[in-house]
């Protein structure tokens, strides 16, 4: 099964410590859509979370999970709902079709943690994810740390 991560589990070192051994498939976008951090965490936190917009893309990657590995990280994305979508990659102008998770009440939220958003850095990193918009999003998250 293939499973689009936008968020905290960009970072495959931080998936893997949730689910085990991952694969990547490839970077993938989620065109007509936008990440904010809009969901609330049981922490104190806010959370990424992703919704439509007709002008904007989210950059993510896919990785193959299997069917259990993506039940136990169902536990672990507590406050969010499975849903399916479809991704595409660079090398494919054909939809993929994945899951991923949306917040099931999003809203108002505090600021990210700095944890958190390295989760994000390190992912944007690992999959070589446009520059242009990882600033912008760790810049969303209130991360005015140089990035690239």
């Amino acid at each position: 099964m293939l499973y689009f991560a936008y968020g905290s589990n960009l970072s495959s070192a931080r998936l893997r410590t949730r689910v085990g051994p991952v694969t990547i498939h490839a970077p993938a976008h989620l065109p007509t859509h936008e990440h904010r951090f809009s969901k609330p965490g049981l922490d104190g936190t806010g959370k990424g979370n992703i919704s439509p917009h007709p002008h904007r893309s989210v950059h993510g990657v896919l990785y193959e999970l299997s069917p259990p590995q993506l039940d136990h990280l169902t536990t672990f994305e507590g406050g969010y709902r499975r849903v399916s979508l479809s991704v595409f990659t660079i090398t494919s102008p054909t939809p993929i079709p994945a899951l991923t998770f949306i917040a099931l009440s999003p809203g108002n939220a505090p600021a990210p943690s700095p944890t958190y958003l390295d989760h994000y850095r390190e992912g944007f990193l690992e999959h070589a994810l446009p520059t242009d918009y990882a600033r912008a999003v760790l810049l969303d998250g209130g991360d005015s740390r140089p990035f690239g």
